[in-house]
């Protein structure tokens, strides 16, 4: 009888039935179960299904490492979506009513502006840039509890 090696899965599912020797062997995932040596080298042809049992401890460790940086790209692109959608929204709140300044041309941004004491440095044109500056001086004086007053 073939020496016996121990062999770990650690694919995605929580329980594999060995399709690739025809064993009809349950892997338990990270868990090792003895195989013949000789089907023990077809079993490790697939690294990222399978690893040898003295692997588990450092294939763990960088399948927390890449969970770790997965959760932390998530995170920022969430950040970076909801920063990306705050900037493309253009409605600020003039005494508790919503305004969309997006809907404003210049002459009424002009106006907006000079009601509500604003300095805006710079030309009207074009007129998406005009926009983001009315709105982006007007959130500053609100920040400040000066704009809804």
């Amino acid at each position: 009888m073939a020496d016996k090696v121990n062999i770990v899965y650690i694919g995605s599912k929580p329980v594999k039935k060995d399709t690739v020797c025809g064993t009809r062997l349950i892997f338990k995932k990270n868990q090792p179960v003895p195989v013949d040596a000789d089907l023990a080298t077809r079993f490790l042809d697939y690294p990222k299904v399978w690893i040898a049992e003295e692997d588990l401890e450092s294939v763990l460790k960088a399948q927390e490492k890449a969970a770790k940086a997965a959760e932390e790209a998530r995170l920022a692109r969430e950040e970076a979506e909801k920063q990306a959608e705050f900037d493309a929204n253009m409605v600020v709140i003039v005494d508790g009513d919503e305004v969309d300044l997006g809907k404003y041309n210049t002459n009424q941004l002009t106006t907006f502006a000079e009601a509500h004491d604003l300095e805006i440095e710079g030309p009207k044109k074009p007129l998406p840039e005009f926009k983001k500056k009315v709105r982006d001086a007007f959130r500053a004086l609100a920040d400040n509890g000066e704009g809804e007053e």
